[in-house]
């Protein structure tokens, strides 16, 4: 949750960050590719440092610096000081990720319903923090202050993991580093891992483009903005929750597809709409529909294993890179064209895995 809330606050003040920094959608962009691919470097190691170690020992660790920096980065107030503990933060917390889901995925691989109601908690985080971060600004205080509160209490968490009883939480077997690709390659989930990239860059450039889009493009952009990213993760949240279940019981293909064609639909609204109750429902209808990729999507790869950690860290890695271009493409696309030719890129990848996936189930069947 701690997590989600702070992506939640992130994708609320990434208008104000722009501002505050003199920083351009491409250069935002920039920044945050340059911080996924951090985040993907970590995730390529994180499966097989999870097995060697086992989840208990580096949940904990990662969890307190993955607080410390974010408390750092809420005093930043240049954007090279900025810049450089953003990098950080999401690298470490491209570890953080890995680690969570291999213990989620451990204990709950063979309900995939269960896994995806288990995510549902980083969008109702999430939804947590946007709207949080929405009221400071709202009412003349900083962003900031979200991050550090959310610092604080990771601190505290970290202290608690450190002595529970975690999924996957003894030592393994000692894998190679680097073999999470190779492995991918060895097992058949390439083309998993492929869909999973792109369906991580829909879900991202949902939470921030879509949001800033509706904060520059309209009048009421603030409220707008600010109100529609509660909503998409609330909408993300409870569909994981109640969606879930069902989705996993009829399989994860047929999940992902409807999930993503829900998407596509949602991002043309918000693409191609300058109504500001429609362009908000598209932003709802993308978050929610995404929703469903990442939890199913892992469930399927990893099988009902009960160390999971090399599929999770090489799947996860490859759909960090989706992470990682997306932001680049996107930003500079928004700075030549428009932040709304941008989302509608972002529907045209999310018809992509649709059918990617859509096939792949037929191939298969």
């Amino acid at each position: 949750m701690l997590f989600g809330a702070y992506w939640g606050s992130w994708a609320v003040a990434a208008a104000n960050v722009e501002r505050e920094l003199h920083i351009s959608h491409a250069k935002l962009g920039l920044l945050l590719s340059t911080a996924l691919l951090g985040a993907a470097l970590t995730q390529i190691v994180g499966g097989a440092l999870t097995e060697r170690h086992g989840t208990a020992r580096l949940l904990s660790a990662t969890i307190a610096t993955w607080a410390v920096l974010i408390i750092g980065a809420g005093f930043a107030h240049t954007a090279v000081e900025f810049s450089v503990l953003l990098v950080a933060i999401v690298t470490v917390g491209g570890l953080f990720d890995v680690v969570m889901n291999v213990a989620a995925t451990a204990a709950l691989a063979e309900r995939s319903g269960a896994l995806v109601r288990f995510h549902g908690f980083f969008n109702a985080a999430a939804a947590m923090g946007a709207g949080a971060t929405g009221a400071l600004i709202a009412n003349h205080l900083s962003w900031r202050w979200t991050w550090a509160v959310d610092g604080l209490i990771a601190l505290v968490v970290a202290a608690i993991v450190a002595r529970a009883p975690i999924p996957a939480g003894g030592a393994g077997e000692r894998v190679p580093l680097a073999g999470a690709l190779t492995f991918l390659r060895r097992e058949g989930l390439v083309l998993i891992a492929i869909a999973f990239a792109f369906a991580a860059m829909v879900e991202n450039g949902t939470e921030i483009w879509g949001v800033l889009l509706l904060r520059t493009r309209l009048a009421s952009g603030l409220l707008v903005g600010a109100t529609s990213a509660v909503a998409g993760y609330a909408i993300a949240a409870t569909a994981r929750v109640f969606v879930g279940p069902i989705a996993g019981r009829r399989g994860a293909a047929r999940g992902v597809f409807l999930g993503t064609i829900a998407a596509a639909t949602g991002l043309v609204l918000l693409g191609l709409s300058h109504v500001a109750w429609i362009a908000g429902g598209g932003l709802v209808l993308a978050a929610g529909g995404v929703s469903m990729c990442w939890p199913l999507l892992l469930a399927h790869a990893s099988g009902g294993s009960d160390r999971p950690a090399a599929v999770v860290g090489g799947v996860t890695a490859v759909g960090y890179l989706g992470f990682v271009i997306g932001p680049a493409i996107i930003g500079l696309i928004a700075d030549k064209a428009g932040l709304n030719v941008g989302v509608l890129v972002l529907a045209g990848a999310a018809l992509y895995v649709a059918v990617s996936v859509r096939l792949s189930s037929r191939s298969s069947a």
